[in-house]
């Protein structure tokens, strides 16, 4: 009887033991992902707050020109609304209007 007892709590023990050791892993697994999508998360907000610092300043037209005409003493003209596209298939589109004429 006291055989048994003692094989069973050594087997519940060693269960336990093991099924630690698998939770221990796989949270550690997680814990590298997340802080791998907080590291993601950061560098996507930093360009995130490049762009938007970027688009806030080339926005100003008045701040541009200031800015050349004190640096340069070259003469820069206004561009187009027309000749300005909003993306990559906009400029190919137009592209192939002007082919086909």
């Amino acid at each position: 009887m006291i055989n048994y007892k003692f094989f069973i709590s050594i087997t519940i023990f060693l269960i336990m033991l093991f099924l630690t050791s698998i939770i221990k892993n796989k949270t550690r697994i997680i814990e590298k992902d997340i802080l791998k999508y907080k590291n993601k998360i950061a560098s996507t907000k930093k360009n995130l707050y490049e762009s938007q610092l970027d688009y806030y300043y080339l926005t100003s037209p008045k701040l541009l020109k200031s800015k050349l005409e004190f640096l340069t003493d070259e003469d820069y003209v206004h561009m187009e609304f027309s000749k300005i596209y909003l993306n990559y298939n906009h400029f190919l589109k137009n592209q192939k209007n002007i082919t086909k004429k």
